[in-house]
């Protein structure tokens, strides 16, 4: 049943990672067909996250357990609508969904984490840094990784949009750093009794993967677009996404009996 948690948690974050992602890629320099396409596999995320969600719905308090349900569905659908805009070229009306889809997919990752629904601000505080900064970093890597892919469809488009992602990707696992810095050094001063050597085997498997040898792998496709050899960054950006879902599914491990982000 924990293994249900963290997939649902993580369908969440990384769904609102690549929402956020495409929000900020622009139409202009990329072809229509990379938001249809990928707007379908953010539906797909949607569809899996409706179905665990009916499968642990009894560990839910009825009332959140429906509001998921429905907000799963509903995004499941906007999420193709959001398609079908960009399949007729409607631009503007196909950001526009995206951008609903960025608001509604935030909320729902939000009262999808038990701890939220206490009042304590610093709580609060804390789950919202990690929510964001989690999302932030996996989507943007995967959206970066999908787009290189499809300058293998289109290799005539400009190069500008998959720089900015990986700039973005950058800038997600600095705040990453910062957030988990944070986490790690209040669960060491208050949770002690936690750490102990499986606790820090986890720790250092959390920061080799998913910040170290991440920054590495963004790095490297930074260097390799200047060639450019755009299948070859996207090839890294693979071993990059891989780093990063591991990094992102240990440090919820980790946060299981924790009360701060690692």
């Amino acid at each position: 049943m924990a293994l249900l948690w963290h997939i649902l948690h993580f369908a969440f974050r990384l769904n609102l990672g690549m929402l956020i992602a495409m929000a900020i890629t622009s139409p202009r320099h990329v072809t229509s067909g990379f938001f249809r396409v990928h707007l379908w596999v953010a539906m797909g995320i949607n569809a899996l996250a409706a179905m665990v969600v009916y499968m642990i719905g009894s560990d839910y308090v009825p009332e959140v357990r429906d509001q998921l349900l429905t907000q799963s569905i509903l995004l499941t659908v906007g999420s193709y609508a959001g398609a079908v805009c960009w399949l007729y070229e409607k631009h503007k009306l196909g950001r526009i969904f995206i951008v609903v889809l960025v608001v509604l997919t935030g909320y729902t990752a939000w009262i999808a984490t038990p701890e939220v629904s206490t009042w304590d601000i610093r709580q609060t505080l804390i789950e919202c840094s990690d929510i964001i900064t989690s999302s932030l970093a996996v989507g943007s890597i995967m959206t970066a990784m999908l787009l290189g892919h499809w300058y293998l469809n289109t290799p005539t488009m400009d190069l500008m949009p998959l720089r900015l992602l990986l700039k973005f990707a950058a800038i997600a696992i600095l705040l990453r750093v910062i957030t988990i810095s944070i986490g790690e050094a209040c669960l060491i001063m208050y949770q002690s009794e936690l750490v102990n050597t499986q606790w820090w085997i986890f720790v250092g498997l959390r920061w080799l993967a998913g910040i170290i040898g991440t920054s590495i792998m963004l790095w490297m496709t930074w260097v390799t677009l200047r060639i450019p050899n755009t299948q070859s960054a996207t090839g890294i950006l693979y071993a990059a996404t891989i780093l990063v879902f591991i990094g992102e599914l240990t440090a919820q491990i980790l946060s299981d009996t924790g009360l701060y982000p690692l």
